[in-house]
């Protein structure tokens, strides 16, 4: 499977911060560099790395596309904990992700990634096209901090168990890592708008399941 070549970066707004490197790329084309390959496994260990190379951020958008491309009934709280720990790496100024052995010789269907990324390139080309510098008043030390600290929240978000519940947090992620790449306020703003939202619809879920599970239950 061949998938679609990303935008050229003209204005060079691929990666900042902890997520930096000299030449930067644009994070669609991260992603799809961290698809190719010959093997049809890939381990998460050689994702991360990969990933982990231009930073965290792809690694968090990755996360985040997973979460909205990829229903599995039940996997909520599994796609979420990694979330969790990115964030956490971020709150202490870490620009690797650590995982211990066993989790780093899993391995998985390359086809799967390719699908999941193929299915997500048209979006993130187009919000790419209008991500660009402004409305940034933040400084680099507050910029990582919030970030990984918002990612930390939606992440726990993502692990609750509740039905659905992840699709709207993962989309927030997706907003948040591009505008914070690109140092774009509007966008950072749309994706703290979609947390808040997310959050509405998160505990509007919990509520309900939790009553019907009462009255099921007599109380």
């Amino acid at each position: 499977m061949t998938l679609p070549a990303p935008l050229p970066d003209p204005e060079g707004l691929a990666v900042h911060g902890p997520f930096r490197e000299p030449d930067p790329k644009p994070l669609s084309l991260v992603l799809v560099e961290a698809a190719s390959g010959t093997e049809p496994q890939i381990t998460l260990g050689d994702l991360v790395d990969h990933l982990s190379s231009r930073g965290l951020a792809p690694l968090i958008l990755l996360m985040g596309l997973i979460n909205v491309f990829t229903i599995i009934p039940g996997s909520s709280t599994i796609l979420g904990l990694p979330l969790v720990f990115l964030g956490l790496s971020l709150l202490i100024g870490a620009r690797s992700l650590w995982l211990p052995a066993r989790l780093r010789s899993k391995s998985f269907d390359r086809a799967t990634l390719h699908r999941v990324i193929e299915r997500a390139l048209p979006w993130l080309h187009r919000i790419e096209r209008l991500a660009h510098p402004r409305w940034w008043p933040w400084g680099q030390a507050l910029l990582d901090r919030a970030y990984g600290a918002v990612v930390l929240f939606l992440g726990l978000m993502v692990a609750l168990p509740v039905p659905f519940g992840n699709t709207m947090p993962a989309i927030s992620i997706i907003l948040l890592s591009l505008g914070f790449t690109a140092r774009d306020g509007l966008w950072v703003a749309a994706g703290l708008l979609c947390t808040a939202s997310a959050l509405g619809i998160v505990m509007g879920v919990a509520g309900a399941v939790t009553v019907a599970g009462a009255r099921l239950l007599g109380f």
